[in-house]
């Protein structure tokens, strides 16, 4: 796979590694969610430092070509995941339905009184608790977004018991007759070090951020959705009409 590249050439070195396993991208020759050469074969088939094998898969991740995954290596990313905003969906539903394959890790699990803003959107007082649930949401297991959700705590009472990291919360309303029928939502793009750190990308990485209430058949507010999505991974479509 190595051409000839030149430690005299005024290119960085890096950077002509990353050019030729960039064309292997896209030229087909490397499919997605196959591997990149790891830094050790770099290293061994280059010629070059440990960082500089590092900087070239670094500069691939930064383009959005490649993703890495902790233990395992780099490996080439998808065409960015398309959301539909015209439907109200979960995470895992949508994944599933795109033939994906999802998980999650639950990094927070909190029983507390809601704040003021929850009190007001979730119609509770402060004499109600609340759950209020944090999980990064993986792809393929890559990590591609966080998301929290607050929600009564008398409206799920069995919340602790459900396996939020394998399982849909949505799912888990719906066999308890809390199904959601309807949603308002707002949609920003931002910048958010916290989920960037977390999902180990740079903090210069532009996220989608998702607040979301969901109702149920009877006009309850259900749930209070945050939701940060990489922007480098996903897209969203709208439907339009007269």
């Amino acid at each position: 796979m190595k051409p000839f590249v030149s430690k005299s050439n005024l290119i960085p070195m890096y950077h002509q590694i990353a050019n030729h396993i960039r064309e292997h991208i896209v030229e087909g020759v490397l499919q997605p969610e196959t591997q990149i050469p790891t830094e050790e074969e770099i290293v061994r088939d280059y010629g070059v430092s440990r960082m500089t094998a590092r900087q070239a898969v670094t500069q691939l991740v930064q383009e959005g070509l490649v993703y890495r995954i902790h233990g395992k290596g780099a490996f080439v990313a998808r065409k960015k995941l398309e959301r539909s905003l015209n439907r109200l969906n979960g995470f895992h539903q949508d994944m599933v339905g795109l033939g994906l394959s999802t998980s999650s890790k639950v990094i927070g699990f909190k029983r507390r009184k809601p704040d003021q803003k929850e009190q007001h959107v979730l119609g509770l007082n402060r004499s109600h608790y609340v759950f209020e649930v944090r999980r990064i949401r993986y792809v393929n297991d890559r990590p591609m977004g966080v998301q929290s959700f607050v929600v009564a705590v008398h409206l799920v009472p069995e919340l602790e018991k459900q396996d939020l990291e394998n399982g849909s919360f949505y799912a888990y309303l719906q066999s308890i007759g809390r199904a959601l029928v309807r949603a308002e939502q707002r949609m920003e793009a931002v910048l958010s070090p916290d989920s960037a750190k977390l999902l180990g990308v740079s903090e210069s990485l532009p996220f989608f951020y998702f607040e979301r209430i969901s109702y149920d058949k009877d006009d309850q507010p259900i749930e209070l959705l945050h939701s940060y999505f990489r922007g480098d991974q996903y897209s969203y479509g709208i439907q339009l009409g007269e």
